[in-house]
């Protein structure tokens, strides 16, 4: 998707040259542009944004993306977001590597559909994330942080539905009824993957896809979170084969005071509350 001009007022980037792409190393959707880019063989100027310390809600980069969210792509001074777009439109550049997504109808119109599901997952692989991987006091935006996101920038209907996301868990996390809804989304969404793999080793065609490097993310982001992926084995044997490609598996590390410290921590205390994800979603996962 290409962002209207008049919705830029950062005007810096509408001279930029080449590819820049602005993410965050974090961010599930910078993570599976980051992989295409390197699987790719595309050279681009990387811009961190620091959503930790709330860099997306600053002027200068709402001026450029109003929804402040990650990833944006800058091509020669055009702007584009929504991850999925950004990855069709990538795969379309030229390049000696052969194309992610399928070149007929059929096989297209089978990635867009699981695109879109994936996509419209968006809120419930948040709700896993701050409910059961990120501590709430580490993971919620300051009350001062959410005037800024309400007040700068330009109008934006999406930002309207990030927002609201955010007051609403600043007031009261992720409630039970949100996890269990979000494992049961993802528990439907990977049974259809699974039953796809029953007869290829790929989830469409006869190699890597972009269906892969989507479902990828989600698959390793809701590990994090404690979901058994090992409940669909032949999705789980995909994923582990992903994670041995070094594209996959770098740019979706986590930091090491992150793995090694703050997510067990967390993990222990819902351990002991009974507030783990297999904990309050058992009966879906059974």
């Amino acid at each position: 998707m290409i962002l209207d001009d008049s919705q830029i007022t950062t005007r810096d980037v509408v001279g930029w040259k080449g590819l820049h792409l602005l993410h965050f190393r974090g961010s599930a959707c910078s993570q599976k542009v980051r992989i295409l880019l390197r699987e790719k063989r595309l050279n681009y100027v990387s811009h961190p944004v620091d959503l930790a310390r709330h860099k997306h809600v600053t002027p200068w980069y709402l001026g450029i993306n109003p929804r402040g969210v990650v990833p944006v792509l800058v091509h020669d001074g055009v702007v584009h977001v929504e991850s999925n777009d950004i990855l069709a439109y990538l795969d379309a550049l030229p390049s000696g590597v052969a194309p992610f997504f399928p070149q007929t109808p059929d096989e297209r119109g089978l990635v867009d559909t699981s695109l879109a599901l994936e996509n419209d997952l968006h809120f419930a692989l948040r709700e896993i994330t701050m409910g059961f991987i990120f501590p709430k006091r580490l993971a919620q935006k300051p009350q001062d942080v959410l005037a800024k996101y309400e007040r700068d920038g330009a109008a934006d209907p999406a930002r309207e539905k990030e927002l609201a996301w955010w007051k609403a868990y600043a007031e009261h996390g992720v409630t039970r009824d949100q996890g269990r809804t979000a494992v049961a989304a993802f528990k439907a969404a990977f049974d259809r993957l699974e039953a796809r793999l029953q007869t290829s080793e790929w989830l469409i065609g006869s190699r890597l896809s972009v269906l892969e490097l989507a479902w990828f993310i989600s698959m390793n982001r809701v590990v994090m979170g404690g979901y058994p992926l090992q409940i669909h084995p032949r999705l789980n044997t995909l994923y582990h084969k992903l994670l041995r490609r070094a594209a996959f598996a770098e740019e979706s590390k986590t930091p090491a005071v992150l793995s090694k410290l703050v997510i067990p921590l967390n993990r222990l205390g819902q351990k002991v509350r009974g507030k783990r994800l297999i904990d309050v979603a058992a009966d879906i996962l059974a």
